[in-house]
């Protein structure tokens, strides 16, 4: 990434409906993932960068894919090796994985390169737990677990605890095609679907977690990443440009 400093244009994005108050930060990533009050990501290169007071800083090591969340700080690299951070150091874990995320109660879970999903429970050393079924992104929350498969199906696992990763072992899909889904700390879901297109889950709460149906959030650009958390929505535009959004 080129240079710290964040560069802050404001836009408005507007429609009949909906309000977007963007602004564009500098440099250029191609994932990026918020939580518990963090923001981290990774550029073409694999480098990795966090938002600190305002200014990107890189973090020594070589990334595909990163992911925070109240299970810490996660990371994949490009032979699918999967790392947790821990006091400034990339400690490698046990296992193989192509996405990692860390947004779960305390356990982090992903996909590995035949779309197979796991979990850790309670995120520490052990066995990384199988759940039936296959996968090509994986996002965990609070109450639950959003997935989607290789033709873009969506599905969601209920059930999910700080004692059991894996919930009920039951999927429900849920109606829509998305090609990426992410699982904010506090239960918010967001996606993007092939086209680029922006996507948020409506009626999410504690007794109905599969909310009620799917807001497109008209935006100016078509983009490929999406994350969220505390009022902010972090988007990648498919030319790796950065915006941090609230509505």
């Amino acid at each position: 990434m080129e240079g710290t400093a964040v560069l802050f244009v404001l836009m408005n994005i507007w429609t009949t409906s909906l309000a977007l108050e963007c602004r564009v930060v500098s440099g250029s990533l191609k994932q990026i993932d918020a939580g518990n009050g963090q923001v981290f990501g990774t550029n073409s290169k694999d480098e990795i960068f966090t938002l600190y007071s305002g200014a990107w800083a890189q973090i020594p090591g070589s990334l595909k894919h990163v992911s925070v969340g109240p299970a810490g700080v996660w990371g994949v690299n490009s032979g699918n090796y999967i790392f947790r951070l821990q006091g400034g150091d990339w400690v490698p874990v046990n296992g193989l994985l192509k996405q990692v995320d860390a947004g779960g109660v305390s356990s982090p879970a992903g996909a590995n390169m035949f779309d197979d999903i796991y979990c850790l429970p309670g995120g520490q050393g052990g066995s990384w737990t199988n759940i039936p079924g296959k996968l090509k992104h994986y996002s965990c929350g609070p109450n639950s677990c959003w997935g989607v498969n290789a033709g873009n199906l969506i599905f969601i696992m209920k059930g999910v605890t700080s004692t059991n990763c894996a919930g009920s072992l039951k999927w429900e899909q849920v109606s829509g095609f998305l090609s990426m889904i992410e699982v904010s700390t506090d239960g918010n879901v967001h996606g993007v679907n092939s086209n680029g297109d922006i996507f948020v889950r409506e009626g999410i709460s504690l007794s109905n977690p599969t909310g009620t149906g799917w807001r497109q959030i008209q935006f100016w650009q078509k983009v490929k990443h999406v994350s969220y958390d505390l009022g902010h929505l972090w988007l990648i535009g498919t030319d790796n440009s950065i915006m941090d959004c609230t509505e």
